[in-house]
């Protein structure tokens, strides 16, 4: 709860506006999964709205919510920092991005100018239509101000959320553009309303293979095949689901890349990296190095070498990622000790094990005892239970049931792969990713962090 009970401006912006209130700010936690925001406090006096670094460092901000006018408005303040376990050797790594600062300002201006005008008088029709398009509105405007897009990001969401309900051939239907803000063309019709009310051309790009190529106005430029368009190869420090690949690589040198998936995702790329996504209703943007170097220190706690910690962690997440949005759903498991195997794996599970069916035990010495590829452990994790590996990146299971000693605290609406995570988690760390899309870190029987 932000406001206090017998606080002041609860009384004046009454149940509805609190409501608001919590919504808008929420959203920092909401599109910032990788951040946390430490307990809201209230001013007695108006203040500025914005989100301003409150360290020389850049480790926290200082985000104020407005209410009212200068004379007569009050505050709210938080900080915001990132999420993680800190230590002196690794501080730098709080240091919060750019963009995540602007994304906090304009929240908190958002939230600001929403109580502004509804402030008395806030109508439960009006409260839910802006709470419906809240984090899409801030996200879409801070992507217009970081490409210098002068196309309407809200107008062509909107137009991709309808197309995501609509299917051609009784197919669902898949979208992808390029925006480039130094592109320019005098063609008189824009994107999207002035091409995707045809139904030809809502069905002519897939995203993956082909897009439409627009100006930062929304111009028609050209209609491109991907692999041509930009065919140079992504570095390790790129991030993106492995089917995603040919728009990743379309979006460097400052353009823009969105697709529509065929289970109705929105993702966005630029400088080769998935960088915002829309999925479950919700919109978030992915620091992919921050939250990598999460995993590693998770990890880095549990006696993972030095010289596997790199790889292991990097092929987890990347596997996460492409399982992610193929939403097929896995668990993987980084066992702390080998000799605790058989504690959370039903026996006959494990690699080499005693009785395992001739087919297995062949299957076992090709993929047993060493450290395999990317696209080798997506296809394991599509296999009904979970991948066990240790230290070394070797896998000690695959397709395993996990029926571990220590189970945790579950509810019992809990599926079984979240149970199966967290009894997991107390012998090594978890990585679930459940049929949603939604990637889930788990530690000590605890969550850990959701992307």
């Amino acid at each position: 709860m932000i406001l206090r009970a017998n606080s002041r401006l609860r009384g004046q912006i009454g149940a509805e506006g609190v409501e608001l209130l919590e919504h808008g700010v929420g959203a920092v936690e909401r599109i910032l999964p990788h951040v946390e925001v430490l307990p809201w406090r209230e001013a007695s006096m108006w203040a500025k709205p914005g989100a301003v670094w409150a360290s020389r460092r850049r480790t926290q901000l200082r985000m104020t919510v407005s209410v009212g006018n200068r004379a007569r408005g009050r505050s709210v303040t938080a900080f915001v920092q990132r999420r993680g376990v800190f230590t002196g050797q690794n501080a730098d790594r709080r240091i919060l991005d750019l963009r995540e600062q602007d994304i906090c300002r304009r929240i908190a201006l958002r939230v600001s100018a929403v109580l502004t005008l509804e402030q008395g008088c806030v109508r439960a029709a009006s409260s839910q239509a802006i709470r419906a398009s809240f984090d899409e509105l801030v996200v879409a405007e801070h992507i217009e101000q970081h490409h210098g897009l002068s196309l309407s990001l809200p107008e062509l969401f909107s137009a991709l959320h309808k197309l995501a309900e609509q299917t051609y051939e009784n197919r669902a239907l898949t979208f992808g553009c390029i925006l480039d803000h130094a592109a320019r063309s005098v063609a008189p019709v824009v994107f999207p309303r002035d091409f995707l009310d045809t139904k030809k051309y809502r069905a002519l790009s897939d995203g993956f293979r082909t897009a439409y190529y627009l100006s930062g106005l929304g111009q028609l430029i050209d209609f491109v095949d991907l692999d041509r368009f930009d065919d140079r190869e992504l570095s390790g420090k790129h991030f993106y689901p492995a089917w995603a690949e040919p728009m990743a690589r379309a979006s460097r040198d400052r353009k823009c890349g969105v697709a529509l998936s065929r289970q109705g995702d929105l993702l966005v790329f630029d400088e080769g990296t998935l960088r915002f996504t829309y999925r479950n209703g919700h919109w978030q943007y992915w620091n992919h190095s921050h939250l990598v170097r999460l995993l590693r220190d998770r990890a880095r706690a549990q006696n993972v070498a030095p010289s596997f910690l790199g790889y292991l962690i990097g092929e987890i997440y990347r596997s996460a990622l492409d399982i992610s949005f193929r939403r097929s759903g896995g668990l993987f498991v980084i066992l702390r000790n080998t000799a605790n195997l058989h504690m959370i794996v039903r026996p006959g599970d494990a690699i080499n094990e005693r009785g395992r069916s001739p087919a297995d035990a062949a299957f076992d010495s090709a993929v047993g005892g060493k450290a395999v590829a990317r696209s080798v452990i997506v296809e394991l994790a599509s296999l009904d239970g979970a991948v066990v590996l240790n230290n070394s990146a070797a896998i000690l299971a695959y397709g395993a049931v996990l029926r571990p000693r220590k189970l945790g605290r579950v509810r019992g609406s809990e599926g079984s792969r979240t149970k199966a995570a967290i009894g997991a988690s107390f012998y090594g760390l978890a990585v679930k990713v459940s049929s949603d899309g939604d990637i889930t870190v788990y530690h000590r029987g605890k969550e850990f962090i959701r992307m």
